[in-house]
């Protein structure tokens, strides 16, 4: 289930609401879904 949230996150199909209601769900856990959402951001420093 992990792959699939990732790709449908990584393709705009699923936003963060999506996933956070997919961690309610027990579909992923808590790191994973922090996984899949910190993988998209790009820090400058």
């Amino acid at each position: 289930m992990f792959e699939t949230l990732k790709r449908l996150h990584d393709t705009g199909k699923l936003n963060e609401q999506g996933l956070q209601n997919a961690v309610t769900k027990g579909w992923i856990t808590l790191e994973e879904y922090n996984q899949i959402i910190n993988e998209g951001e790009t820090t400058t420093e």
